[in-house]
């Protein structure tokens, strides 16, 4: 469940400023008075939004299929862990280290596909940290999870400062590499 909020904004968050650029819309908004943090939350928010919308209602998909067609042992296991909680807590912050990479690759790309799959594995480092908790390598506790959800949420919010320091809007405007 935890891949939803890696894919989809790495996806989307890629083609952000670079298949703005390729179809010609985003020199007019990059001329506009909009400061580069407005524009970059603008285009995260974008991509955040329904990232979230479409991981937790799968999620309450997967919650409601459980409790009507699980064995009752399976279903008080998944409500008694910390399952729901690692979904509630690491799909926002899982989202938001995929936009912040996939902008990044976007405003430094100058073709969408290679900007997505650069962003892809740009997104990696949290998907091999997920995997290793659904394989228990890693054990998943709560102090653990709200521990990495705070290291996550500290990492996108440094990761929303340097995308913007490193954003240039002349660069894009009149196409100048350097």
């Amino acid at each position: 469940m935890l891949v939803i909020p890696v894919i989809v904004p790495s996806v989307v968050s890629a083609y952000s400023v670079v298949g703005e650029r390729e179809q010609g819309t985003l020199e007019p908004v990059l001329t506009t008075p909009i400061r580069r943090e407005e524009f970059l939350i603008a285009k995260a928010l974008a991509a955040f939004v329904p990232t979230l919308v479409i991981a937790y209602i799968v999620f309450g998909i997967f919650l409601a299929a459980a409790a009507l067609f699980a064995h009752p042992v399976i279903v008080s296991a998944i409500y008694a862990g910390t399952h729901v909680l690692v979904q509630l807590l690491f799909t926002p912050m899982l989202a938001g280290w995929a936009i912040w990479v996939g902008i990044a690759v976007s405003a430094r790309s100058t073709d969408v596909r290679a900007a997505q799959q650069l962003s892809m594995l740009g997104s990696l480092p949290p998907l091999i940290i997920v995997a290793l908790m659904a394989l228990n390598v890693i054990t998943v506790s709560t102090a653990l999870a709200l521990a990495l959800a705070a290291a996550l949420m500290a990492v996108d919010l440094l990761a929303w400062r340097v995308v913007a320091a490193m954003f240039d809007r002349e660069r894009l405007v009149t196409g100048r590499h350097g």
